[in-house]
C-alpha cells in the first residue's frame, strides 16, 4: 500500500515538475511578444488577447476536472505573471527625457525613478540620501530648470514648500506630485498654475511593492492646466494601467473612502481583535474563509508605514466625515444585530447589495 502511495506522489511530483517546465517556456514566448510589442509600440495590455486566454482555460476546465474559477483564476495567474513581465522590460519613449525625483530616496520616489529609468530616461534625485544608481542632486533650483519632467514625491506635508520652491527656479517642463492627499497642495499647486508652470497632480493608486503599472489605477488631477495632463498622459501610455481624469478639488473626497476608510476599517479590525485579548494563532487555526480574507488585508495594512498612513488621514479635510459615517454605520449595525426582530439586519444587507449593484 505503502509503495503504491509514494508511487503516485512521484507521478504527481513529476506532472508538477512538467507543469513548471511548460510555465518557464510560456513566460519565454510571453517575453518574446514583450520585445515585440516594444520594437513595434504597441501597448503592454490587450484585453481582448486577455479575454481569449481566459476562454481557452475555462472551455477546458470540465475536460480538466476542475471547476471554472478555477480555469479562470489559473489564466489570470497566468497572465498577470506574463503582462508583469512584459511591463517590466525596457520601453523607451519617443524622446528621452531628464527627469528629477524630489524625494527619491523614499519607496514611492525610489520606484517612479526605476520606472522612468526603464522608459530609457536620464533620472536623477533631489534627496538629504544619496540613491544607488542615480546622480544625487544638491542644489535644487539649477536641476529644476534643467529638467523636463519633475516628480514631487516627499511627504504630503513638505510638498507645499517644495512647490513654492519649485516656482521659484521658474521650471521650464512638467511638474507634478504623487500625494495621497490634495487639499495641503491646492492654494500652492493654482499659484504654480497661475505663474505660468505646466502642473498637474498625480495620485498612483498603489504601492511600492508594485512590479510595474499593470492593471493598477492611477489618478490625474487638472489642477488648471490641461496641457501637463496631456504631457503627463505620454509617460504611462501604453504600460496597462486604468487612468482616471478628475478635477483636483474632488480627489480628496472620494479619496477619504478609498484609502481613508479602507485604512479605517482593517485598522478597527486588528484593533478589536487586540482589545478582545486573544491570541491570533487561536484565531486563525479556526478561521472561516471571510475572516482569513480580512484578516491577510488586515495584516497587510499593520505592515504599512504608520507615518504616511497617520498623514492620509490627518491631512484630508473629509476624514471627520468619513468617520462620522462610518460611527453611523457602526451603531446603526449593533442597533441591528442586538434587536430581538431581525428586520433591521436584513435591510442593511440588503441596501448592500443594491448599494453594489447586485440583485
Amino acid at each position: 500500500m505503502t509503495e503504491k502511495v509514494d508511487g503516485i506522489r512521484w507521478m504527481i511530483e513529476e506532472l508538477d515538475s512538467q507543469i513548471m517546465d511548460l510555465i518557464k517556456k510560456r513566460m519565454e514566448a510571453a517575453l518574446k511578444m514583450g520585445k515585440t510589442k516594444v520594437e513595434k509600440a504597441m501597448p503592454v495590455r490587450n484585453l481582448r488577447v486577455e479575454d481569449e486566454v481566459i476562454g481557452r482555460y475555462t472551455a477546458r476546465a470540465d475536460e480538466a476536472g476542475i471547476s471554472i474559477e478555477g480555469a479562470t483564476e489559473i489564466a489570470q495567474i497566468l497572465i498577470r505573471e506574463s503582462v508583469e513581465a512584459q511591463a517590466r522590460l525596457t520601453r523607451p519613449m519617443k524622446m528621452k527625457k531628464e527627469v528629477l525625483i524630489i524625494g527619491g530616496a523614499g519607496q514611492m520616489g525610489l520606484w517612479f525613478a526605476r520606472y522612468m529609468a526603464m522608459r530609457g530616461n536620464d533620472v536623477k534625485v533631489y534627496d538629504p540620501r544619496p540613491v544607488k544608481d542615480y546622480p544625487h542632486v544638491t542644489e535644487l533650483a539649477p536641476a529644476v530648470k534643467r529638467a523636463d519632467v519633475i516628480i514631487i514625491a516627499v511627504p504630503i506635508s513638505q510638498a507645499p514648500g517644495i512647490i513654492d520652491r519649485i516656482v521659484e527656479a521658474e521650471p521650464r517642463g512638467l511638474v507634478f506630485d504623487i500625494m495621497s492627499v490634495k487639499e495641503p497642495l491646492i492654494p500652492h499647486l493654482k499659484r504654480a498654475v497661475e505663474e505660468g508652470l505646466t502642473v498637474c497632480s498625480v495620485h498612483p493608486m498603489f504601492g511600492p511593492s508594485a512590479l510595474s503599472m499593470y492593471s493598477r489605477n492611477i489618478i490625474v488631477c487638472d489642477c488648471g492646466s490641461h496641457k501637463a495632463v496631456e504631457e503627463f498622459l505620454p509617460l504611462v501610455e501604453g504600460m496597462g494601467c486604468n487612468v482616471t481624469e478628475m478635477p483636483l478639488d474632488e480627489h480628496d473626497k472620494l479619496i477619504a473612502y478609498v484609502l481613508g476608510l479602507s485604512h479605517a476599517a482593517n485598522i478597527a479590525f486588528f484593533e478589536t481583535l487586540r482589545l478582545s485579548g486573544t491570541e491570533f494563532k487561536s484565531l486563525e487555526v479556526i478561521a472561516s474563509t471571510t475572516f482569513r480574507n480580512q484578516a491577510t488585508t488586515s495584516r497587510k495594512v499593520a505592515r504599512e508605514n504608520p507615518d504616511l498612513y497617520y498623514e492620509i488621514q490627518h491631512e484630508n479635510p473629509y476624514t471627520d466625515l468619513m468617520l462620522e459615517q462610518f460611527q453611523q454605520a457602526l451603531r446603526a449595525f449593533k442597533e441591528a444585530a442586538t434587536d430581538e426582530e431581525r428586520e433591521k439586519f436584513i435591510k442593511i444587507m440588503k441596501e448592500g447589495r443594491e448599494y453594489y449593484g447586485e440583485d
